[in-house]
């Protein structure tokens, strides 16, 4: 008896089974259309999420691109705007020699404090004021950060002759950085763990500072370089690797870059880095009497033929 009830049991079930299959079946068609409705809507949605997405990030390249340009052209145009106050005054003294002495010992005690100078301490300003007011003007942009000098203005000024304490000058020559838009431009092969952020602080803590470092030492006259031992040892290295790059292009070499980073040969790691910036347009390899000299191409173009 028992065993009729468990086979009548079996009996049902299956028919339950056959009762939704059969129901199913007669919805197949409204449930397939309705899935494929759900299909296209969700490609389309992904497209245009898709386009959103580099239109947004192409937005964001442009902004940082002309951000970059805006920065620039601020620090240049402050430059000039320094440049041609040094001139004008130097054509005012011209047509207006010193009549006060009063006013020149004013003039050199606010420049030697570094207060405001008003118009009535420069009107009466000789020569030597001026080189004086223009090495005061190069220690601010030193000390303020910005603008930058350039390698040709610094070694027309008195800084050269002299030692300047706990700063490093900076060269408006090497003032560039890595935009966003390169920086995705980078293959993913040779950016590898790298980041934005890494790339970035490697061209401004290592290659650029090995270049302000070189072009800030390299002009100095050799009574002053004698009073560092150090000093003395780079400048004449620097002297004796000027012939091997011609053409007046702004180089520095994989020696200098390992001593920045205080090893004694370039790693793994370093060299990838480096390759990046040779990527983006920054850096330009040229081997010559077994040294690796890297140039500073960013502004121009290297000849190889040199």
């Amino acid at each position: 008896m028992e065993k009729i009830y468990e086979d009548l049991s079996s009996i049902e079930a299956k028919i339950n089974k056959l009762n939704d299959f059969i129901s199913l079946s007669l919805k197949r068609d409204k449930i397939s259309n309705e899935l494929k409705r759900l299909l296209q809507q969700a490609n389309k949605v992904s497209s245009l999420m898709s386009h959103g997405h580099k239109v947004m990030q192409k937005e964001l390249n442009d902004v940082q691109a002309d951000c970059d340009d805006a920065m620039k052209r601020m620090r240049d145009h402050q430059t000039e705007m320094m440049d041609f106050i040094i001139e004008e005054k130097k054509r005012q003294l011209q047509k207006d020699p010193v009549t006060d002495i009063r006013k020149l010992k004013s003039h050199r005690l606010n420049v030697r404090k570094g207060k405001p100078l008003r118009d009535s301490d420069v009107d009466g300003a000789t020569n030597s004021d001026i080189k004086l007011l223009g090495s005061s003007l190069l220690r601010l942009q030193l000390n303020q950060g910005t603008p930058k000098i350039r390698i040709s203005d610094y070694k027309e000024s008195p800084l050269i002759k002299r030692r300047l304490n706990n700063a490093a000058i900076k060269f408006s020559d090497f003032d560039v950085n890595i935009t966003k838009q390169q920086f995705q431009s980078i293959p993913k092969y040779m950016l590898g763990r790298e980041t934005f952020t890494d790339i970035n602080n490697f061209l401004e803590d290592v290659i650029i500072k090995c270049f302000n470092e070189k072009y800030e030492l390299l002009p100095r006259p050799r009574n002053v370089v004698l009073r560092n031992i150090n000093d003395l040892e780079l400048w004449k290295t620097y002297n004796d690797q000027e012939t091997l790059v011609s053409g007046g292009y702004k180089f520095i070499t994989s020696v200098d870059i390992a001593r920045k980073l205080e090893k004694s040969i370039l790693d793994r790691k370093t060299l990838n880095r480096i390759t990046i910036l040779r990527h983006v347009g920054i850096l330009q390899e040229y081997r010559v009497k077994q040294l690796i000299c890297y140039i500073w191409v960013a502004h121009s173009r290297f000849n190889t033929d040199v």
